[in-house]
Parts: structure tokens; sequence; C-alpha cells
């Protein structure tokens, strides 16, 4: 029997994003004094899920009088504050892997919604003015061995035969000679251009959740942890913590990796799996204008898997962010593990290496530039590979957008507007979701356990943390 992941680390590490945050009026944040007796709605989590559902629901028609949002540890503390500041459509690649599952169309319906969440994203930065260093243009992903390249192409070329739309949205860069002069690669093999963005996400979040607090009366307690939650004979449930119980009509678990813990149904179906990112001063060849104008998803064969690190360059400041090198920690050491106060040198050291490696004309570093700073962040996974989005069928009131796989940028911002949109009593035909992210009996009753799937952690995706 595998372990319930627990609670978040009381100590974790600081993200580039977070160490740039110390003047958030939110740190230790607690709109009342007192923990609420009664809510309406209380939302479990204030990452990107919790704070986006809170913001729908409260700019929505018919908003809730009382919405509590309760926090383990500060607002925006987990992998949303810790991830890549990638928002990045997968265009193709994980297509084949969604129809193996659930078949074609909704394979299609998963990465269009991509790109719609990409499109919300940008709505909601433009229509609330938030200033959280956001930026939209195109990405790379790019084949670094002819292995992968291989591989690449046979998934464009199904997604294609599939009747994908490609068509002014992935453009192929094909051949070595010349993937390496539009990417600067010093070992592309190919390369496939799609739109992308990115962001500073720690800013998105604390900016969403300062005006719910301020201008539509969201109720958030940080450092109160939920240990438990139970139903009423009237409907309603009860939320506890260790600073009193909250009774509320409805309750959402918008707890990614920790899922399991208040929910043990979802224990093997959603589980924690540690990744490490890193910030990057870049040297003059990679600065100024010479500085990167894509994004970049760095593909590769390692151990006969297809891995892929990720990496953005600011064009606020020019530095680079960028994450991945699993293969330098064992997989016994990420999966399952909650403990984001703690970094792996190997990891550090293998990022360290990697961009040089990856980038022609990397010259050599002068005392001040290279690695900065490294950080760990807890993504949660899933069997399938989706999140786990709506209403809990056997627990009417109860909803969860958790599961992200490390690609929440991609995916969290329309789940969160449906999660709000079926709380308020709408359809999922409403909502444009695909309905494979719903948390039916099927989904939980097929085999659970992260080892015994090893296999989805190994997947190419490019993942945000």
């Amino acid at each position: 029997m595998e372990a319930l992941p627990g609670y978040p680390h009381p100590n974790p590490c600081l993200s580039f994003w977070l160490m740039g945050a110390r003047n958030s009026p939110l740190i230790g944040h607690r709109t009342t004094d007192t923990l609420p007796e009664h809510a309406d709605v209380t939302i479990i989590g204030s990452g990107l899920s919790g704070t986006a559902i809170a913001y729908f629901l409260l700019t929505g028609p018919n908003p809730p009088k009382r919405v509590v949002l309760l926090e383990a540890r500060e607002a925006c503390d987990g992998a949303t504050a810790r991830n890549g500041g990638h928002c990045r459509p997968e265009a193709f690649i994980d297509y084949a892997h969604y129809k193996h599952d659930f078949g074609k169309e909704q394979a299609t319906k998963i990465i269009r919604n991509e790109f719609d969440t990409l499109d919300l994203v940008t709505e909601i930065i433009e229509k609330e003015g938030v200033d959280c260093d956001f930026w939209r243009g195109f990405s790379y992903a790019v084949a670094t061995d002819q292995p992968s390249a291989d591989t690449l192409a046979v998934l464009y070329q199904e997604f294609v035969n599939d009747g994908g739309n490609v068509e002014g949205i992935v453009e192929q860069i094909l051949g070595p000679e010349a993937a390496r002069r539009a990417t600067r690669c010093a070992n592309a093999f190919a390369a496939y251009k799609s739109p992308t963005g990115s962001l500073w996400p720690h800013k998105l979040v604390i900016h969403l959740l300062s005006l719910c607090i301020e201008k539509h009366g969201l109720n958030l307690q940080t450092h109160t942890p939920v240990r438990a939650v139970s139903s009423n004979s009237d409907g309603s449930w009860s939320v506890q913590t260790d600073r009193g119980v909250v009774r509320t009509d409805k309750v959402v678990y918008a707890t990614n990796a920790f899922t399991a813990t208040l929910l043990p149904e979802f224990l093997g179906h959603i589980w924690p799996f540690k990744g490490q990112c890193s910030v990057v001063v870049p040297p003059k060849a990679f600065s100024g204008t010479n500085m990167l104008q894509q994004t970049y998803g760095l593909v590769y064969e390692e151990d006969t898997a297809l891995r892929a690190d990720y990496m953005i360059q600011r064009q606020k400041d020019g530095l680079i962010i960028f994450g991945g090198r699993r293969g330098a920690a064992s997989l016994d050491k990420l999966l399952g593990n909650t403990n984001d106060s703690e970094i792996y040198p190997e990891m550090s050291a293998a990022l360290k290496k990697a961009l040089p490696a990856f980038f022609e004309g990397w010259e050599e570093q002068v005392e001040g530039e290279g690695q900065l700073h490294v950080w760990s962040g807890i993504m949660g996974y899933t069997t399938e590979g989706v999140p786990y989005v709506g209403e809990l069928h056997d627990k009417p009131g109860a909803f969860i957008c958790a599961g992200h796989q490390g690609h929440g940028m991609a995916r969290i911002m329309t789940c969160a507007k449906g999660v709000a949109q079926i709380i308020q009593g709408e359809s999922w035909a409403s909502t444009g979701l695909p309905e494979c992210f719903q948390p039916t009996h099927e989904r939980l009753a097929k085999p659970a356990g992260v080892h015994s799937h090893a296999e989805v952690v190994e997947k190419l995706e490019v993942v945000d943390v």
C-alpha cells in the first residue's frame, strides 16, 4: 500500500519567482483574524487552480457571498510558484498518447484546450491589467539527436494523418542545418515551431488573489492546513483545520500532488513527482540583441526513453529559466517525493552543464554569469497524463481541479473556469472542456500505483516544473 502524500513541507526552498516577491502584501495574510464558521464555497489550495476558481466564481454571474480559500503555507507557495514560467500548448507531441487512452475526438479536444487556455490567460491578464511579465510568441520543440527527431516526425505525421490542425500553427524545420540555424542549438536535428507564452506565475496569482480580496470579498486564510473533510446530514461539508472547522455548502480540492491525503480514493491516481528548475545569467552571446526570441522544449533520448528539458529567456531582464534533467536522479527519488525544501546536487549539476552543451556559441562564463539559483517543486501526476476536473461523482457539492502533470500553465485557467461554471450549476458541455478530464468512477477504477505506471512519467511532455 502506497503512503499518503501528507502535507506540504513546512520550510520549502525559495524559487526565483518567490525570491522576487518578498514584498508581497499577502505573506502571512489572513483576511479575518478568526476562521469563518460558515461559507458558501471553501477552496483548499491557493495556487493557480484555487485562485482562478475563486476569481471566476466571484467575477461571474450570481457570485457566492462567502468564499473562503484555505492554504497550508503562504499564498501561492506550491507548484505554481515553482514552475518554469512556460505557458506552452503542446501542439501535437502528446496526441498519440491521448488517442491511445481516450480516442481521436478526445485527443483532439485536449490539444485544442491547451490553445484555448493560452488565449484565456491572455484575456485575463489584459482585462485585469496584471503586471506579470507576460510575453506571447513562439516555441521550438527541438530534437537534439536522431532518435528524438525520428520520434517527433512519427508523432507529427500521426497527428496530421488524423486530421490534426497544423496549418498556421506548427512550422516544421527539418534537417540538421536548417534546424541549427533557426534554433542556435548545436545538436539540433529537427525543430517544430508553435505558439507559446511565458510569464511570472506567482505575480499572476497574487494579483488575482488581491483583486478578489479587495473587491469581491474573498476570505484568504494562509497557514491553515486542512486535516479532514467530512459530510454532514444536510448535504454540507465540514472542513477541519488546525484553527477550527468551516461548515460549507460546497468544497473544492485544488490540492494537486497532495490530493490523496484528503481524498484517499485518489491514492495512486494522483501522485507527487519532484522536479528541479534553475535561473541562469546568460553570457553576452545570448544577451541584448542576441537574446533568444523563442522558448524551448529540448528533446533527447536517454536510457532508451525520450525526455525533454524546457527553457524560456525572460524578455524583461534576459535571465533564462531552465528546468528538467530528470535522468540525473533516480526515478525512486522523484516519484512520491513531496519535499520541496531541498534540491538534489546531481540534478543541479546536470542543469548547469546542459545549456552550454545545447547552444552554439555559449562562451566561457565570467564571474556572475551562469547558474544563479536552483529550486525544487512538487508536481501532481496522473495515470493518463490529464487532470481530474469537475464534481466528484459520489460526493455532491465536492469538486476537484488537480493532477496537472507538470503542465498546468497550459491547462489550469480553462479548467478553473469550468469548475466555477459547474459549481454555479452549469452543465459540463457548457465548459468546453474535454470529457476525459472528469473524475469518473471508470477513471478511478483503473489500476492504481505509480510504479506500475512509470512509463507515463517517462512519456515525452514538455513540463512546467
